[in-house]
Protein backbone atom coordinates (compact mmCIF):
# COMPACT_ATOMS: atom_id res chain seq x y z
CA UNK A 1 0.00 0.00 0.00
CA UNK A 2 1.38 3.39 -0.96
CA UNK A 3 1.45 5.99 1.77
CA UNK A 4 -0.95 8.91 2.13
CA UNK A 5 -0.10 12.01 0.04
CA UNK A 6 0.30 14.20 3.09
CA UNK A 7 3.33 12.15 4.15
CA UNK A 8 5.17 12.97 0.94
CA UNK A 9 5.60 16.73 1.26
CA UNK A 10 9.28 17.46 0.74
CA UNK A 11 9.73 19.40 3.99
CA UNK A 12 7.26 17.48 6.10
CA UNK A 13 7.93 16.23 9.61
CA UNK A 14 7.65 12.70 8.24
CA UNK A 15 10.48 13.23 5.77
CA UNK A 16 12.65 14.90 8.39
CA UNK A 17 12.21 11.90 10.67
CA UNK A 18 13.06 9.53 7.83
CA UNK A 19 16.38 11.28 7.30
CA UNK A 20 17.07 11.34 11.03
CA UNK A 21 16.40 7.61 11.26
CA UNK A 22 18.67 7.03 8.27
CA UNK A 23 21.42 9.08 9.91
CA UNK A 24 21.05 7.05 13.10
CA UNK A 25 21.28 3.79 11.15
CA UNK A 26 24.37 5.12 9.38
CA UNK A 27 26.04 5.97 12.70
CA UNK A 28 25.25 2.51 14.06
CA UNK A 29 26.65 0.82 10.96
CA UNK A 30 29.79 2.97 11.04
CA UNK A 31 30.43 1.85 14.63
CA UNK A 32 30.16 -1.86 13.80
CA UNK A 33 31.77 -1.64 10.33
CA UNK A 34 34.24 1.17 10.66
CA UNK A 35 36.28 2.75 7.88
CA UNK A 36 40.07 2.43 8.35
CA UNK A 37 40.56 6.00 9.55
CA UNK A 38 44.23 5.47 10.36
CA UNK A 39 44.98 4.38 6.79
CA UNK A 40 43.17 7.43 5.42
CA UNK A 41 45.33 9.67 7.58
CA UNK A 42 48.44 7.71 6.64
CA UNK A 43 47.79 8.14 2.92
CA UNK A 44 47.14 11.87 3.37
CA UNK A 45 50.50 12.18 5.16
CA UNK A 46 52.49 9.78 2.99
CA UNK A 47 51.17 9.62 -0.61
CA UNK A 48 53.38 6.61 -1.32
CA UNK A 49 51.00 4.55 0.82
CA UNK A 50 48.42 4.93 -1.95
CA UNK A 51 49.26 1.32 -2.87
CA UNK A 52 47.17 0.11 0.08
CA UNK A 53 43.90 -1.50 -0.96
CA UNK A 54 41.74 0.81 1.15
CA UNK A 55 42.95 3.97 -0.61
CA UNK A 56 44.33 2.73 -3.93
CA UNK A 57 41.21 3.48 -5.96
CA UNK A 58 41.03 6.96 -4.45
CA UNK A 59 44.39 7.74 -6.03
CA UNK A 60 42.96 6.67 -9.39
CA UNK A 61 39.86 8.84 -8.91
CA UNK A 62 42.12 11.84 -8.29
CA UNK A 63 43.94 11.00 -11.52
CA UNK A 64 40.59 10.84 -13.34
CA UNK A 65 39.71 14.36 -12.26
CA UNK A 66 42.57 15.67 -14.38
CA UNK A 67 42.27 13.05 -17.14
CA UNK A 68 38.55 12.42 -17.70
CA UNK A 69 38.13 9.39 -19.93
CA UNK A 70 41.88 8.90 -20.16
CA UNK A 71 43.43 5.48 -19.75
CA UNK A 72 43.92 4.74 -16.07
CA UNK A 73 47.59 4.08 -15.21
CA UNK A 74 46.80 1.66 -12.38
CA UNK A 75 45.97 -1.68 -14.08
CA UNK A 76 44.08 -2.90 -11.01
CA UNK A 77 41.53 -0.11 -11.50
CA UNK A 78 41.45 0.14 -15.28
CA UNK A 79 37.76 -0.85 -15.11
CA UNK A 80 36.74 2.56 -13.80
CA UNK A 81 38.01 4.53 -16.80
CA UNK A 82 34.50 5.59 -17.78
CA UNK A 83 32.94 5.77 -14.32
CA UNK A 84 33.31 9.49 -14.53
CA UNK A 85 30.27 10.98 -12.78
CA UNK A 86 32.04 11.78 -9.53
CA UNK A 87 35.37 12.77 -11.10
CA UNK A 88 33.33 15.18 -13.24
CA UNK A 89 31.57 16.54 -10.14
CA UNK A 90 34.88 16.90 -8.34
CA UNK A 91 36.43 18.67 -11.30
CA UNK A 92 33.46 20.90 -12.10
CA UNK A 93 32.89 22.04 -8.51
CA UNK A 94 36.57 22.03 -7.51
CA UNK A 95 35.69 19.94 -4.48
CA UNK A 96 38.34 19.41 -1.80
CA UNK A 97 39.38 15.76 -1.75
CA UNK A 98 37.79 14.92 1.63
CA UNK A 99 34.48 16.36 0.42
CA UNK A 100 34.67 14.45 -2.86
CA UNK A 101 35.27 11.12 -1.15
CA UNK A 102 32.73 12.01 1.52
CA UNK A 103 30.04 11.93 -1.18
CA UNK A 104 30.19 8.13 -0.95
CA UNK A 105 29.31 8.35 2.74
CA UNK A 106 26.52 10.81 2.06
CA UNK A 107 25.31 8.33 -0.55
CA UNK A 108 25.09 5.72 2.22
CA UNK A 109 22.77 7.97 4.21
CA UNK A 110 20.74 8.65 1.06
CA UNK A 111 20.31 4.92 0.39
CA UNK A 112 19.21 4.29 3.97
CA UNK A 113 16.81 7.23 3.79
CA UNK A 114 15.33 5.88 0.56
CA UNK A 115 14.93 2.43 2.13
CA UNK A 116 13.14 3.95 5.11
CA UNK A 117 10.97 6.03 2.76
CA UNK A 118 9.85 3.00 0.76
CA UNK A 119 9.13 1.03 3.92
CA UNK A 120 7.17 3.88 5.47
CA UNK A 121 5.11 4.22 2.30
CA UNK A 122 4.16 0.60 2.85
CA UNK A 123 2.85 1.11 6.40
CA UNK A 124 6.02 -0.04 8.14
CA UNK A 125 6.51 1.19 11.72
CA UNK A 126 9.49 3.33 12.65
CA UNK A 127 11.14 0.55 14.64
CA UNK A 128 10.64 -2.02 11.88
CA UNK A 129 11.90 0.45 9.28
CA UNK A 130 15.04 1.04 11.30
CA UNK A 131 15.64 -2.69 11.82
CA UNK A 132 15.18 -3.47 8.14
CA UNK A 133 17.36 -0.52 7.09
CA UNK A 134 20.15 -1.80 9.34
CA UNK A 135 19.79 -5.31 7.93
CA UNK A 136 19.94 -4.02 4.36
CA UNK A 137 22.72 -1.61 5.25
CA UNK A 138 25.00 -4.22 6.85
CA UNK A 139 25.90 -5.52 3.39
CA UNK A 140 28.69 -5.15 0.86
CA UNK A 141 27.56 -1.88 -0.75
CA UNK A 142 27.90 -0.10 2.59
CA UNK A 143 31.20 -1.76 3.47
CA UNK A 144 32.94 -0.61 0.30
CA UNK A 145 31.33 2.84 0.12
CA UNK A 146 32.19 3.65 3.73
CA UNK A 147 35.44 1.68 4.05
CA UNK A 148 37.30 2.01 0.74
CA UNK A 149 38.00 5.52 -0.51
CA UNK A 150 37.01 6.17 -4.10
CA UNK A 151 34.22 3.59 -4.23
CA UNK A 152 30.82 5.17 -4.89
CA UNK A 153 28.79 1.96 -4.68
CA UNK A 154 26.17 3.65 -2.52
CA UNK A 155 25.13 5.75 -5.51
CA UNK A 156 24.90 2.74 -7.80
CA UNK A 157 22.66 1.05 -5.24
CA UNK A 158 20.61 4.24 -4.93
CA UNK A 159 20.17 4.29 -8.70
CA UNK A 160 18.98 0.67 -8.73
CA UNK A 161 16.58 1.24 -5.84
CA UNK A 162 15.15 4.39 -7.41
CA UNK A 163 14.71 2.50 -10.68
CA UNK A 164 12.83 -0.23 -8.84
CA UNK A 165 10.80 1.76 -6.30
CA UNK A 166 10.81 5.42 -7.32
CA UNK A 167 7.24 6.80 -7.31
CA UNK A 168 7.41 8.55 -10.66
CA UNK A 169 8.48 7.34 -14.05
CA UNK A 170 10.74 10.40 -14.21
CA UNK A 171 12.78 9.12 -11.29
CA UNK A 172 13.23 5.82 -13.14
CA UNK A 173 14.34 7.58 -16.30
CA UNK A 174 16.68 9.88 -14.40
CA UNK A 175 18.35 6.90 -12.71
CA UNK A 176 18.87 5.29 -16.12
CA UNK A 177 20.69 8.45 -17.22
CA UNK A 178 23.09 9.09 -14.34
CA UNK A 179 23.61 5.75 -12.58
CA UNK A 180 25.51 4.00 -15.44
CA UNK A 181 28.18 6.70 -15.21
CA UNK A 182 28.71 5.73 -11.56
CA UNK A 183 29.18 2.08 -12.49
CA UNK A 184 28.36 0.49 -15.84
CA UNK A 185 27.13 -2.63 -14.03
CA UNK A 186 23.87 -0.74 -13.64
CA UNK A 187 23.20 -1.97 -17.19
CA UNK A 188 23.48 -5.61 -16.08
CA UNK A 189 21.23 -5.09 -13.04
CA UNK A 190 18.66 -2.77 -14.65
CA UNK A 191 16.44 -5.62 -15.97
CA UNK A 192 16.23 -7.06 -12.44
CA UNK A 193 15.33 -3.61 -11.08
CA UNK A 194 12.57 -3.27 -13.70
CA UNK A 195 11.17 -6.68 -12.74
CA UNK A 196 11.09 -5.56 -9.11
CA UNK A 197 9.40 -2.32 -10.14
CA UNK A 198 6.67 -4.21 -12.00
CA UNK A 199 6.06 -6.58 -9.08
CA UNK A 200 6.13 -3.76 -6.53
CA UNK A 201 3.59 -1.55 -8.25
CA UNK A 202 1.42 -4.52 -9.13
CA UNK A 203 1.33 -5.38 -5.43
CA UNK A 204 0.50 -1.75 -4.62
CA UNK A 205 -2.42 -1.79 -7.05
CA UNK A 206 -0.92 0.77 -9.40
CA UNK A 207 -0.93 0.09 -13.11
CA UNK A 208 2.21 0.74 -15.15
CA UNK A 209 2.34 1.72 -18.78
CA UNK A 210 4.98 -0.92 -19.37
CA UNK A 211 5.39 -0.14 -23.04
CA UNK A 212 6.15 3.53 -22.45
CA UNK A 213 7.70 3.57 -18.98
CA UNK A 214 9.95 0.55 -19.42
CA UNK A 215 10.49 1.23 -23.11
CA UNK A 216 12.02 4.63 -22.45
CA UNK A 217 14.08 3.21 -19.57
CA UNK A 218 15.45 0.49 -21.83
CA UNK A 219 16.12 3.02 -24.58
CA UNK A 220 18.11 5.18 -22.15
CA UNK A 221 20.20 2.21 -21.02
CA UNK A 222 20.79 1.14 -24.62
CA UNK A 223 21.72 4.73 -25.39
CA UNK A 224 24.33 4.65 -22.65
CA UNK A 225 25.76 1.43 -24.08
CA UNK A 226 25.92 3.00 -27.53
CA UNK A 227 27.71 6.07 -26.17
CA UNK A 228 30.15 3.90 -24.28
CA UNK A 229 30.89 1.79 -27.32
CA UNK A 230 31.41 4.97 -29.25
CA UNK A 231 33.84 6.27 -26.65
CA UNK A 232 35.77 3.03 -26.60
CA UNK A 233 35.83 2.73 -30.40
CA UNK A 234 39.10 3.92 -31.86
CA UNK A 235 40.97 3.44 -28.62
CA UNK A 236 43.21 0.54 -27.62
CA UNK A 237 41.47 -2.59 -26.43
CA UNK A 238 42.91 -2.15 -22.96
CA UNK A 239 40.64 0.83 -22.37
CA UNK A 240 37.42 -1.19 -22.60
CA UNK A 241 35.90 -1.60 -19.19
CA UNK A 242 34.96 -5.28 -19.44
CA UNK A 243 38.35 -6.35 -20.75
CA UNK A 244 40.01 -4.25 -18.07
CA UNK A 245 37.93 -5.91 -15.43
CA UNK A 246 38.62 -9.42 -16.68
CA UNK A 247 42.33 -8.71 -17.08
CA UNK A 248 42.57 -7.80 -13.39
CA UNK A 249 40.55 -10.78 -12.14
CA UNK A 250 43.42 -12.49 -10.37
CA UNK A 251 44.09 -15.91 -11.94
CA UNK A 252 40.39 -16.06 -12.91
CA UNK A 253 39.77 -19.23 -10.93
CA UNK A 254 38.68 -18.58 -7.37
CA UNK A 255 37.67 -21.76 -5.57
CA UNK A 256 33.98 -22.55 -5.28
CA UNK A 257 34.20 -22.22 -1.51
CA UNK A 258 35.59 -18.70 -1.94
CA UNK A 259 32.85 -17.83 -4.43
CA UNK A 260 30.14 -19.10 -2.08
CA UNK A 261 31.68 -17.24 0.85
CA UNK A 262 31.87 -14.11 -1.28
CA UNK A 263 28.22 -14.41 -2.24
CA UNK A 264 27.18 -14.86 1.39
CA UNK A 265 29.31 -11.94 2.55
CA UNK A 266 27.69 -9.72 -0.06
CA UNK A 267 24.22 -9.69 1.52
CA UNK A 268 24.63 -11.68 4.76
CA UNK A 269 21.33 -11.63 6.73
CA UNK A 270 19.65 -9.75 3.87
CA UNK A 271 19.74 -13.00 1.90
CA UNK A 272 16.74 -14.02 4.02
CA UNK A 273 14.85 -10.98 2.71
CA UNK A 274 15.79 -11.82 -0.88
CA UNK A 275 14.53 -15.39 -0.46
CA UNK A 276 11.35 -14.04 1.17
CA UNK A 277 10.75 -11.85 -1.88
CA UNK A 278 10.87 -14.82 -4.24
CA UNK A 279 8.71 -17.00 -1.98
CA UNK A 280 6.05 -14.36 -1.39
CA UNK A 281 5.91 -13.44 -5.06
CA UNK A 282 5.46 -17.14 -5.80
CA UNK A 283 2.40 -17.33 -3.58
CA UNK A 284 0.67 -14.80 -5.80
CA UNK A 285 2.05 -15.84 -9.17
CA UNK A 286 4.40 -18.76 -9.69
CA UNK A 287 5.58 -17.63 -13.13
CA UNK A 288 6.57 -14.25 -11.69
CA UNK A 289 8.57 -16.01 -8.96
CA UNK A 290 10.37 -18.13 -11.54
CA UNK A 291 11.20 -15.02 -13.58
CA UNK A 292 12.45 -13.20 -10.49
CA UNK A 293 14.56 -16.14 -9.30
CA UNK A 294 16.06 -16.62 -12.77
CA UNK A 295 16.94 -12.92 -12.99
CA UNK A 296 18.57 -13.07 -9.55
CA UNK A 297 20.72 -16.04 -10.58
CA UNK A 298 21.77 -14.40 -13.84
CA UNK A 299 22.68 -11.08 -12.22
CA UNK A 300 24.51 -12.83 -9.36
CA UNK A 301 26.50 -14.89 -11.87
CA UNK A 302 27.38 -11.80 -13.89
CA UNK A 303 28.53 -10.08 -10.71
CA UNK A 304 30.56 -12.98 -9.36
CA UNK A 305 32.33 -13.97 -12.56
CA UNK A 306 33.22 -10.55 -13.94
CA UNK A 307 34.77 -9.08 -10.80
CA UNK A 308 37.64 -9.73 -8.47
CA UNK A 309 35.76 -8.41 -5.43
CA UNK A 310 33.19 -11.16 -5.04
CA UNK A 311 31.18 -9.94 -2.06
CA UNK A 312 30.88 -6.42 -3.46
CA UNK A 313 29.22 -7.68 -6.64
CA UNK A 314 26.16 -8.83 -4.68
CA UNK A 315 25.05 -5.20 -4.30
CA UNK A 316 23.39 -5.65 -7.70
CA UNK A 317 20.70 -7.72 -5.96
CA UNK A 318 19.66 -5.00 -3.55
CA UNK A 319 16.32 -4.24 -5.28
CA UNK A 320 15.17 -7.81 -4.62
CA UNK A 321 16.30 -7.60 -0.99
CA UNK A 322 14.28 -4.41 -0.51
CA UNK A 323 11.29 -6.05 -2.21
CA UNK A 324 11.59 -8.79 0.40
CA UNK A 325 11.83 -6.20 3.17
CA UNK A 326 8.56 -4.65 1.98
CA UNK A 327 6.97 -8.09 2.14
CA UNK A 328 8.35 -8.51 5.67
CA UNK A 329 6.76 -5.39 7.19
CA UNK A 330 4.12 -7.51 8.92
CA UNK A 331 6.57 -9.97 10.42
CA UNK A 332 6.93 -10.12 14.19
CA UNK A 333 8.90 -7.11 15.49
CA UNK A 334 11.10 -9.46 17.53
CA UNK A 335 12.12 -11.29 14.35
CA UNK A 336 13.06 -8.06 12.56
CA UNK A 337 15.02 -6.85 15.59
CA UNK A 338 16.85 -10.17 15.82
CA UNK A 339 17.76 -9.96 12.13
CA UNK A 340 19.21 -6.46 12.64
CA UNK A 341 21.21 -7.55 15.69
CA UNK A 342 22.62 -10.56 13.81
CA UNK A 343 23.50 -8.34 10.86
CA UNK A 344 25.51 -6.10 13.18
CA UNK A 345 27.22 -8.82 15.21
CA UNK A 346 28.10 -11.48 12.64
CA UNK A 347 31.67 -11.17 11.28
CA UNK A 348 31.86 -9.14 8.08
CA UNK A 349 34.44 -9.40 5.31
CA UNK A 350 35.49 -7.98 1.99
CA UNK A 351 35.83 -11.17 -0.05
CA UNK A 352 37.96 -11.08 -3.19
CA UNK A 353 39.09 -13.84 -5.49
CA UNK A 354 42.59 -13.76 -4.01
CA UNK A 355 42.13 -12.53 -0.44
CA UNK A 356 39.68 -11.94 2.40
CA UNK A 357 39.79 -8.72 4.44
CA UNK A 358 37.93 -8.61 7.76
CA UNK A 359 35.95 -5.50 8.67
CA UNK A 360 36.42 -4.20 12.20
CA UNK A 361 34.59 -2.16 14.83
CA UNK A 362 35.23 1.55 15.31
CA UNK A 363 37.35 1.14 18.44
CA UNK A 364 39.64 -1.30 16.60
CA UNK A 365 40.19 1.15 13.73
CA UNK A 366 40.85 4.03 16.11
CA UNK A 367 43.45 1.85 17.85
CA UNK A 368 45.16 1.37 14.47
CA UNK A 369 46.55 4.90 14.77
CA UNK A 370 49.02 3.36 17.25
CA UNK A 371 49.31 0.02 15.44
CA UNK A 372 49.97 0.56 11.73
CA UNK A 373 49.72 -2.36 9.30
CA UNK A 374 52.94 -4.21 8.40
CA UNK A 375 53.19 -2.33 5.09
CA UNK A 376 53.45 0.93 7.02
CA UNK A 377 55.84 -0.15 9.82
CA UNK A 378 59.17 1.72 9.45
CA UNK A 379 61.01 -1.02 11.34
CA UNK A 380 60.05 -3.63 8.73
CA UNK A 381 60.99 -1.26 5.93
CA UNK A 382 64.41 -0.79 7.51
CA UNK A 383 64.88 -4.56 7.68
CA UNK A 384 63.86 -4.79 4.04
CA UNK A 385 66.45 -2.13 3.22
CA UNK A 386 69.17 -4.03 5.05
CA UNK A 387 68.28 -7.17 3.11
CA UNK A 388 68.37 -5.21 -0.16
CA UNK A 389 71.80 -3.79 0.72
CA UNK A 390 73.10 -7.30 1.42
CA UNK A 391 71.90 -8.32 -2.03
CA UNK A 392 73.54 -5.29 -3.63
CA UNK A 393 70.24 -3.62 -4.59
CA UNK A 394 71.05 -0.14 -3.33
CA UNK A 395 68.19 1.52 -5.24
CA UNK A 396 65.58 -0.66 -3.51
CA UNK A 397 67.31 -0.09 -0.17
CA UNK A 398 67.19 3.68 -0.62
CA UNK A 399 63.48 3.52 -1.56
CA UNK A 400 62.61 1.47 1.52
CA UNK A 401 64.58 3.78 3.80
CA UNK A 402 63.03 6.88 2.23
CA UNK A 403 59.56 5.51 2.97
CA UNK A 404 60.62 4.52 6.49
CA UNK A 405 61.80 8.09 7.12
CA UNK A 406 58.39 9.47 6.14
CA UNK A 407 56.50 6.90 8.23
CA UNK A 408 58.63 6.95 11.38
CA UNK A 409 57.50 9.08 14.29
CA UNK A 410 61.19 9.75 14.91
CA UNK A 411 63.08 9.58 11.59
CA UNK A 412 66.52 9.65 13.26
CA UNK A 413 67.40 5.98 12.86
CA UNK A 414 66.20 5.39 9.26
CA UNK A 415 67.82 8.70 8.25
CA UNK A 416 71.08 7.51 9.75
CA UNK A 417 70.76 4.21 7.91
CA UNK A 418 70.14 5.95 4.58
CA UNK A 419 73.06 8.30 5.27
CA UNK A 420 75.33 5.30 5.74
CA UNK A 421 74.02 3.88 2.46
CA UNK A 422 74.80 7.15 0.64
CA UNK A 423 78.22 7.33 2.30
CA UNK A 424 79.05 3.83 1.09
CA UNK A 425 78.42 5.12 -2.44
CA UNK A 426 80.54 8.23 -1.86
CA UNK A 427 77.44 10.47 -2.02
CA UNK A 428 78.68 12.58 0.85
CA UNK A 429 76.41 15.60 0.43
CA UNK A 430 73.27 13.42 0.56
CA UNK A 431 74.75 11.48 3.46
CA UNK A 432 75.42 14.66 5.40
CA UNK A 433 71.81 15.82 4.87
CA UNK A 434 70.51 12.55 6.31
CA UNK A 435 72.90 12.69 9.26
CA UNK A 436 71.66 16.23 9.92
CA UNK A 437 68.12 14.89 10.18
CA UNK A 438 69.38 12.23 12.57
CA UNK A 439 71.09 14.68 14.94
CA UNK A 440 68.13 17.03 14.84
CA UNK A 441 65.75 14.30 15.96
CA UNK A 442 68.14 12.48 18.30
CA UNK A 443 70.58 15.12 19.60
CA UNK A 444 71.69 12.94 22.53
CA UNK A 445 72.98 10.16 20.27
CA UNK A 446 76.76 10.57 19.74
CA UNK A 447 76.87 8.31 16.68
CA UNK A 448 74.73 10.73 14.67
CA UNK A 449 77.13 13.59 15.34
CA UNK A 450 80.11 11.35 14.64
CA UNK A 451 78.70 10.24 11.29
CA UNK A 452 77.97 13.81 10.29
CA UNK A 453 81.53 14.78 11.27
CA UNK A 454 82.87 12.10 8.91
CA UNK A 455 80.66 13.35 6.07
CA UNK A 456 81.77 16.94 6.70
CA UNK A 457 85.43 15.92 6.58
CA UNK A 458 84.88 14.00 3.35
CA UNK A 459 83.40 17.20 1.90
CA UNK A 460 86.44 19.19 3.04
CA UNK A 461 84.66 21.12 5.79
CA UNK A 462 87.18 20.65 8.59
CA UNK A 463 85.62 23.21 10.94
CA UNK A 464 82.20 21.56 10.74
CA UNK A 465 83.76 18.13 11.24
CA UNK A 466 85.59 19.35 14.36
CA UNK A 467 82.41 20.96 15.73
CA UNK A 468 80.38 17.79 15.19
CA UNK A 469 83.02 15.61 16.81
CA UNK A 470 83.16 17.96 19.78
CA UNK A 471 79.38 17.68 20.14
CA UNK A 472 79.58 13.89 19.89
CA UNK A 473 82.15 13.79 22.70
CA UNK A 474 79.97 16.10 24.80
CA UNK A 475 76.96 13.78 24.74
CA UNK A 476 78.81 10.44 24.64
CA UNK A 477 79.52 8.22 27.65
CA UNK A 478 83.07 8.20 28.97
CA UNK A 479 84.33 5.11 27.15
CA UNK A 480 82.77 6.04 23.79
CA UNK A 481 85.79 8.08 22.75
CA UNK A 482 88.04 5.02 23.26
CA UNK A 483 86.45 3.24 20.29
CA UNK A 484 88.96 2.44 17.56
CA UNK A 485 87.02 4.21 14.82
CA UNK A 486 86.68 7.34 16.95
CA UNK A 487 90.38 7.32 17.78
CA UNK A 488 91.36 6.96 14.11
CA UNK A 489 89.01 9.78 13.07
CA UNK A 490 90.36 12.13 15.74
CA UNK A 491 93.87 11.43 14.50
CA UNK A 492 92.88 12.19 10.89
CA UNK A 493 91.18 15.38 11.98
CA UNK A 494 94.31 16.61 13.80
CA UNK A 495 96.31 16.14 10.59
CA UNK A 496 94.06 18.48 8.59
Amino acid sequence: MLGAPQLEATFSRENALRWLLAAGCFALLIFFFSPPWALYALWARVPEMGVLLEVRRAATVLYQIDHLGGQVPDPLHSAIQWRILFPMIGRGLHLPHPLLFGLAHFGCVAVLAFIVTVLRRNACSWSASGALAVTLGATSWFFTSAGWLGYFDSWLVLGLLVAAFGKSRWSLWAACIWAPWVDERFVAAAPLALICRYLYFQRAGRSIDVKREFGIAVALVVGFVAVRLGLVAGRSAETATISGYLNTFVDGSASWSRVVFGAWSGLRIAWALLVAAVVLVGRANRSHAVLLAAAVLVVAAVGLFTAQDLSRSMMLLMPVALLGAISAVNWRPQLLSAAAVLALLLPAHHVMSNRVNPIFYLYHELGAFDRPPPEAMPELLELRAVQAMEQGDFTAAAESLSLAIKLARNPAYPSRQRGILFASQQQWAAARDDFSVAVKNAPREPDGWFLRAQAALALGDVAAADADLTQALAVAPAKWQERADVTRFRARLRQQ
